[in-house]
């Protein structure tokens, strides 16, 4: 009996295991976001963003291209990275590195930033 149990068990975690990490690899592909704009005017852009939505910014640091927000009981740090100078990317992922919430947050803020995207390019122009 005590052998069927620890059986069960062995399992049981080694199901949890392997499935840990495709959750997690999935999570972080929906929740980085590459775009055709400079870090500054991402940056800039996203503070913009995150104002609209009402979510609350508690910290914010341009040199290193981070920002803190709160949207209800859940906080999420952005980082804003660039990738050449005129190419940058932006991840959004919970503070308490809690995956299971879902990207409804992330995919909104993508969505806003897309548009603002075409505005600043065609200010550019």
């Amino acid at each position: 009996m005590m052998r069927k149990i620890l059986i069960l068990l062995t399992l049981f975690f080694t199901l949890i295991i392997t499935n840990a990490p495709s959750n997690a690899v999935s999570y972080l592909d929906e929740s980085s976001k590459n775009f055709g704009v400079s870090a500054d005017n991402m940056f800039l852009t996203s503070l913009s963003i995150l104002n609209d939505l009402n979510y609350e910014v508690i910290e914010m640091q341009s040199k290193s291209g981070y920002i803190l927000f709160r949207t209800g009981a859940k906080d999420y740090i952005m980082t804003v990275t660039a990738l050449t100078p005129v190419t940058s990317n932006i991840k959004i992922l919970p503070a308490n590195s809690i995956y299971s919430t879902g990207t409804a947050v992330q995919k909104t803020i993508f969505e806003k930033l897309e548009i603002n995207k075409l505005n600043i390019l065609k200010k550019q122009s």
